[in-house]
């Protein structure tokens, strides 16, 4: 029995010496913007003299809200691979790492000023288990639309002797219309299909994760970007109440998590062990018609102080040794 015993312990302790979980998640924050002007966007919406009266003391509530989602979606570890979007600039994300969490980190962040007029811009953290290799800033300049939108974030980064292209996206909104501005999404799908076709070599794991503002069955995702290489995680989530984002009262997934097939293979190094929406009762607030909603941080104009108006969403990946 002793025996027995004494291997059963060296079996679990060379397995958890052999496995290391590598945590990496998205979220889209709802407007993370600071508090001063800047004259080359349109930020007006978001000062304190806005009639949202955008403050310090809102922004720093802001942050602490925003801090206990990370500080919880991990069982209190700090993510891996942070993947944001709705940030306004480098400084707003600094801020954030700023919450008593993230005191010793040892992120690197990758982030530009995109086009995007109002300045939300999207943005890739990864913590000293990855080596960098490469990166781009992937121009989505839509023909014929009126104003600019945000660029795909890419990341080569290597993890022992694994190459992760990571991708981070938001992609054109569906403001005017589903259908009226289909071809936008379809466009943003269309280059990063491209850009991986051209660049990425198949034996390399993809990440790609981003609110891409469609669903698993739309267009954009299921006929132009998922190719025989690439599963959507998010498609494999099913019922009335698994999603990121709540419209008119149905949830559904449009922060998605996307992963090169490679990862499923029975001989991969590294394989999804959990993934979904981080969803708390503490994340949501019931309306009168008792539907649930994220709580977030404005409704048009009137502030509710909440945390965001989309879920986070994650994967938790094995890595074997």
């Amino acid at each position: 029995m002793k025996q027995l015993l004494l291997f059963l312990i060296i079996t679990l302790c060379v397995k958890g010496q052999n496995e290391k979980d590598i945590f990496t998640m998205f979220y889209n924050v709802e407007n993370l913007f600071d508090t001063i002007n800047d004259p080359m966007k349109n930020d007006n919406e978001f000062l304190p003299g806005s009639v949202k009266k955008w403050d310090s003391e809102k922004y720093d509530q802001k942050i602490r809200q925003l801090g206990k989602v990370f500080s919880s979606i991990n069982n209190g570890d700090q993510p891996n691979i942070i993947g944001l979007s709705e940030v306004e600039n480098k400084i707003v994300i600094q801020d954030l790492l700023k919450d008593p969490f993230f005191e010793e980190n040892s992120y690197t962040i990758i982030h530009n000023n995109s086009p995007d007029t109002r300045g939300i811009d999207c943005a890739l953290l990864f913590d000293n288990n990855f080596t960098l290799l490469d990166k781009d800033f992937i121009t989505v300049q839509i023909p014929n639309a009126s104003r600019p939108t945000r660029d795909i974030i890419y990341a080569k980064l290597q993890v022992e002797n694994h190459i992760l292209n990571v991708f981070i996206n938001h992609w054109p909104s569906r403001w005017g219309g589903q259908k009226e501005t289909n071809h936008k999404r379809v466009f943003a799908a269309t280059i990063l299909r491209n850009y991986i076709n051209k660049n990425i070599n198949e034996d390399e794991y993809i990440i790609i994760m981003g609110d891409l503002n469609d669903y698993p069955s739309n267009e954009s995702i299921k006929n132009i970007l998922l190719k025989d290489d690439l599963v959507n995680l998010m498609d494999s989530l099913k019922g009335d109440q698994a999603g990121s984002y709540n419209y008119k009262g149905n949830w559904n997934f449009i922060d998605h998590i996307i992963l090169s097939r490679n990862f499923f293979q029975k001989n991969s190094a590294i394989k999804p062990k959990e993934y979904n929406a981080f969803k708390k009762d503490w994340l949501l607030y019931t309306n009168k018609k008792g539907e649930q909603y994220p709580s977030r941080t404005y409704g048009g104009k009137k502030w509710y102080g909440g945390f965001s108006d989309h879920l986070a969403i994650f994967c938790d990946f094995k890595m074997q040794h």
